[in-house]
């Protein structure tokens, strides 16, 4: 007889790896999450004060993870950036690149947006963008 299995088990996805930290650190005001669409492209910004747990190398996969499904957004679509609000209140942006496999983000390259075009772009999605 085989051995019968819950129907919510169907997702491959680990979930003991997922324990939605992101939606915590939301709900206590650490982080706050928005979002902006330009020519379906879903931007999310993740604003925070300093450097913050959740977005170190250690943490990044899991935390983008988090991200797409809390927003159930397509990571095929998505890009996800963080907006750290420096000492003297200025914003400073870093894009997270990530590669999608097996439904999960197996790899994150973090690159600061140094260059002033860029910059003023990611300004403008960030100030353009919806709080989630």
């Amino acid at each position: 007889m085989a051995v019968s299995q819950p129907l919510h088990q169907h997702d491959s996805r680990p979930h003991s790896s997922h324990s939605f930290d992101v939606a915590k650190a939301v709900q206590h005001g650490e982080l706050v999450l928005s979002l902006s669409t330009m020519l379906g492209c879903d931007y999310i910004f993740v604003s925070h004060k300093g450097a913050h747990e959740l977005l170190g190398s250690a943490r990044l996969a899991t935390t983008i993870r988090e991200l797409l499904d809390i927003l159930e957004t397509s990571p095929y679509q998505s890009m996800v950036v963080s907006a750290d609000e420096t000492p003297n209140g200025e914003l400073a942006f870093t894009r997270y690149d990530f590669k999608w496999e097996n439904r999960q983000v197996s790899q994150v390259i973090a690159t600061r947006v140094t260059n002033a075009d860029q910059a003023d772009f990611m300004r403008m999605m960030f100030d353009c963008s919806t709080t989630c």
